[in-house]
């Protein structure tokens, strides 16, 4: 008797739920091979601004990525482009509040992909860059400062491709993936970041 009355709860989900697919997006998205991919990343954090994880500071940098796919293969067609934009820091702190602020000696770039190429599993993989400057740290918290080296990290990053049938889909309500007010994007938000993904169909050639 449970396993009928649990059956009939699924059968009577299905209609409901097929009522939520936006069946225009599913059949415009579900047609689609080849996507163009307009993706904006913003971050927006507190962050340690020297290479030896000392000081901190309110960063925000911005970066643009476009590329085509392909998704019944998911990889790429032709090549990706890359626009980083400039850190911006303010609010420079000790990690203690109540101790001297580091002083920077130069320009902290938290973000720049430097490279994109096919990952595994349908990802991409990027090239990110982060480069810390020189940084005066006050020693015990109002004593003489030491200089903390300027360094250049480099590291590989996996990078999802939010595949466009999302658009049809009922998303839950969350910051992790949902569809933008104008149902032109899909946005999601991890770790300070916050990257907007507008797809889009090339013209035949």
């Amino acid at each position: 008797m449970k396993r009928l009355i649990t059956c009939g709860l699924i059968a009577a989900a299905i209609p409901a739920l097929a009522q939520q697919i936006d069946m225009e997006a599913m059949r415009k998205w579900g047609a689609a091979d080849v996507v163009r991919y307009h993706v904006v990343g913003v971050y927006q954090g507190k962050t340690y601004i020297a290479s030896d994880g000392s000081g901190q500071a309110d960063v925000t940098d911005r970066v643009v990525l476009d590329f085509t796919w392909k998704l019944s293969e998911m990889k790429l067609v032709g090549q990706a482009t890359i626009q980083n934009t400039k850190t911006t820091v303010t609010n420079v702190s000790d990690r203690e509040p109540s101790c001297l602020a580091p002083v920077l000696k130069g320009e902290y770039e938290h973000y720049d992909v430097v490279g994109i190429k096919e990952g595994l599993a349908g990802m991409l993989e990027l090239q990110v860059e982060t480069r810390y400057p020189v940084v005066e740290v006050v020693q015990f918290c109002t004593g003489s400062r030491k200089a903390v080296p300027a360094k250049t990290k480099t590291r590989p990053e996996e990078f999802g491709v939010v595949s466009p049938v999302a658009f049809a889909m009922p998303l839950p309500d969350s910051d992790s993936l949902r569809v933008s007010a104008d149902k032109k994007s899909l946005v999601g938000k991890k770790a300070g970041w916050t990257w907007t993904y507008t797809p889009s169909i090339p013209a035949p050639k």
